[in-house]
């Protein structure tokens, strides 16, 4: 007999991708059948899997739910079968089956899913396993599971999260574990699965920095104190890493800098190790209170010294009072955090002259034989813009006639985008009705075709 079953309703609501399982039984018709030992009628003697040119025959088998030897007949099959398609690494799934004097055999015919989106698994706080550990014992618990790689859709990420709930429950380790499909910071598409525990509470009691100098250590430390007490993920960790002590790496010359991915030592709560729990006895924290040291690597690498610097394409303001505002010295550290902000004030310079478009990028040409970095300083001066029309908005009309007075950019000047602020901190004040307090956004509206900048001051009463 052959038998074939449409699942696609069911794991379209497991999945989101078209999936057809279909199942083709060759078995001999029952009056034909030979007969077989009452203790094994059904013994799984092999399995044999065509068509994916991506997994081998043992990891489909692990993946599948079935053991050779077990008693298996269609419905094991089957449940096999929706297993495997439910991964949402196949587009499609079959099997056929065969009887003989010892036992039963399957064959498995698979299309790999050419559609499929692999994600990086991420484990927030697992601060009891090492990433290795973690990889090796899931991918052996989730046979198709490789790299920490998994699909975007499909019930994979479901196996993976029974492994790690399993995992805590046998070392006695206490938290629930979930997950969550996390999106680029831009929100245009899927970039990571996010295991992380739950119920659990896990604090940071000091950050250490393997690879870091003492000297280096000292500033690091400092710029980690925010993190004590805190709530530990490595999310935070590779934040706070990126943002705030990477940058003290960089002003001191280290300008390849870089953080290795963080990892944690359990220092009280359950899983510490008892050389690690002197600090804290006797304080009777909950038995799901977990404190742990937070560890950053460093690879602070070289101190890059500059060695020159070229200015491009600036004119308005020229080469002399560029360099009075970037603070390049020739044979001291660079800077590479200030380099930015240098730039940053050059902008405000052109700004402040109508040029509102100008752009300036430092291009850092690092030599790693001397350790030196020269600058190629390339400015974009763009179109001047002049003083366009003025808007008053949120107050009576006689104030509103008085800072109409007062405003000295006349249209068809030359924009000064220093005066509106300079205007609305030291003039517009007095003129405003006394006992009311404003609020107020000053809105720039540059108008490329006609190169002029509409300028409206928006009040509001608080």
């Amino acid at each position: 007999m052959r038998y074939a079953f449409d699942t696609r309703k069911l794991l379209a609501m497991a999945a989101a991708v078209s999936l057809l399982i279909t199942l083709a039984a060759a078995q001999r018709h029952a009056s034909a059948k030979p007969q077989l030992s009452s203790a094994t009628p059904n013994k799984l003697l092999a399995l044999k899997v065509s068509g994916t040119t991506r997994y081998t025959e043992k990891e489909i088998l692990g993946a599948s739910g079935l053991k050779l030897g077990q008693d298996a007949a269609q419905g094991e099959f089957q449940e096999a079968a929706q297993r495997l398609g439910k991964s949402g690494l196949f587009s499609s799934v079959s099997f056929t089956f065969s009887y003989n004097d010892a036992g039963v055999k399957v064959e498995f015919q698979l299309v790999d899913n050419p559609n499929v989106k692999l994600l990086q698994a991420r484990f927030e706080n697992f601060v009891w396993f090492s990433d290795r550990e973690l990889h090796s014992i899931l991918e052996e618990r989730v046979p198709l599971l490789r790299d920490s790689l998994l699909p975007s859709t499909g019930k994979l990420a479901d196996r993976v999260n029974e492994a790690l709930q399993s995992l805590l429950s046998e070392r006695n380790l206490p938290g629930r574990v979930e997950y969550q499909r996390e999106a680029k910071q831009d929100g245009s598409a899927l970039a990571a699965i996010v295991f992380r525990i739950e119920e659990v509470s896990i604090h940071i009691r000091d950050v250490e920095f393997p690879g870091a100098s003492p000297e280096q250590v000292e500033y690091l430390e400092k710029g980690a104190h925010p993190l004590t007490d805190a709530e530990y993920f490595r999310s935070r960790l590779e934040a706070v890493a990126k943002l705030d002590l990477l940058p003290l790496l960089q002003r001191r010359g280290y300008l390849r800098a870089a953080f290795g991915p963080s990892d944690a030592k359990v220092v009280s709560g359950p899983g510490a190790n008892s050389a690690d729990t002197k600090r804290g006895e006797g304080e009777g924290t909950d038995s799901n209170d977990v404190e742990v040291n937070a560890i950053l690597p460093v690879m602070p690498g070289k101190v890059y010294s500059v060695s020159g610097v070229t200015w491009k394409g600036n004119s308005v303001v020229t080469t002399e009072e560029a360099s009075h505002i970037f603070h390049l010295s020739a044979e001291r550290p660079a800077d590479g955090v200030r380099v930015a902000t240098d730039a940053e004030s050059l902008i405000r310079l052109y700004h402040s002259r109508g040029y509102m478009t100008a752009e300036v990028k430092p291009d850092a040409q690092i030599d790693d034989e001397k350790s030196t970095v020269h600058y190629d300083i390339d400015v974009t001066e763009g179109d001047l813009y002049k003083m366009g029309e003025l808007e008053i908005v949120g107050v009576d009309t006689p104030s509103k006639d008085r800072l109409h007075a007062a405003w000295k950019l006349r249209e068809g000047e030359p924009y000064n985008a220093d005066y509106t602020k300079q205007f609305l901190e030291d003039e517009a004040p007095r003129l405003l009705p006394r006992g009311l307090q404003y609020s107020v956004n000053a809105h720039e509206d540059l108008n490329k075709k006609e190169k002029v900048v509409d300028v409206t001051l928006q009040y509001k009463v608080q």
